[in-house]
């Protein structure tokens, strides 16, 4: 009789298996974070996915189609790391040759005509590339348009091919590092930047430019606007992982996604007088 009890025990096993195996999970969630705690920042952190990217400028070369570009390993991230500390070592050059940081180049109406990029250029052993502009004339004029594709490779991701756009901004706004000029310029020359020591947060503590989200045509003086507490969007397009961030004093540091946007408001700030807690 047990034998008999036993086969139909197994019995009612099998029926309630095969029925679980029919039924929809219900309420069920895969729990992305335990796996892969870098891919799904946490609540209240800001958003650096890439994007679609942004739309094509008229007469310009198509954007690069949307990232990530890279994947992230030792040598791909030494080599977009060389390529921001050399920019971030033409910030201090030009620094020490003219007293300020950089900033865009004034055109003939009185305007950001060309980006720090191009003011930059002979700091980044590109002096004839500089030379070659109308620096009295805006980035998108007749001229200056036609040297959109002579962006120097240290202004893009390595071994990726942008068509003139590049991810490296800087960020404008209050109390950021590069904020819009409040003084004029004479046509064909730069803005006057900031002073070093006018970073009262600590050079070390300050963004001075980082991996955005979108790209930017090089020659155009639009930066990542910046407002207290809302910071722009970081990474996801040449890196899933995080981003890359040149600090005032020169060091670059590979940033992962999960900055929550206090922290990462604190860093772009220059003299907020707050702690900036970035591991």
């Amino acid at each position: 009789m047990w034998m008999c009890r036993l086969r139909a025990a197994v019995g009612v096993v099998f029926v309630i298996a095969a029925t679980l195996s029919v039924l929809p999970a219900c309420n069920k969630k895969k729990n992305t974070r335990d796996k892969d705690p870098d891919t799904t920042p946490p609540a209240g952190a800001p958003n650096t996915g890439g994007g679609v990217g942004p739309p094509p400028e008229p007469g310009m070369p198509s954007p690069p189609g949307p990232g990530p570009h890279l994947t992230y390993n030792r040598a791909s991230a030494q080599e977009s790391m060389s390529n921001l500390k050399q920019i971030g070592l033409a910030f201090h050059n030009y620094h020490d040759s003219t007293g300020s940081l950089p900033h865009a180049i004034a055109d003939s109406t009185g305007k950001p005509g060309l980006s720090w990029r191009v003011t930059i250029l002979p700091q980044i052993g590109q002096a004839n590339l500089y030379k070659s502009f109308k620096l009295n004339e805006p980035w998108n004029s007749e001229h200056n348009k036609q040297l959109v594709t002579r962006m120097p490779t240290i202004y893009a991701p390595p071994r990726v091919s942008t068509n003139g756009y590049t991810y490296y901004r800087s960020f404008t706004g209050e109390g950021a590092i590069m904020p819009p000029p409040t003084q004029k310029a004479q046509p064909g020359q730069p803005f006057r930047g900031l002073k070093l020591f006018a970073i009262l947060d600590g050079t070390s503590n300050t963004f001075m430019l980082a991996e955005a989200a979108e790209p930017v045509i090089w020659t155009k003086p639009e930066e990542l606007p910046f407002a207290p507490g809302k910071p722009p969007r970081l990474g996801g397009a040449v890196f899933a992982e995080g981003f890359h961030a040149v600090f005032c004093d020169g060091a670059v540091r590979f940033l992962r996604r999960g900055i929550d946007a206090r922290n990462l408001s604190n860093a772009i700030q220059t003299n907020d007088g707050q702690i900036v807690e970035i591991d």
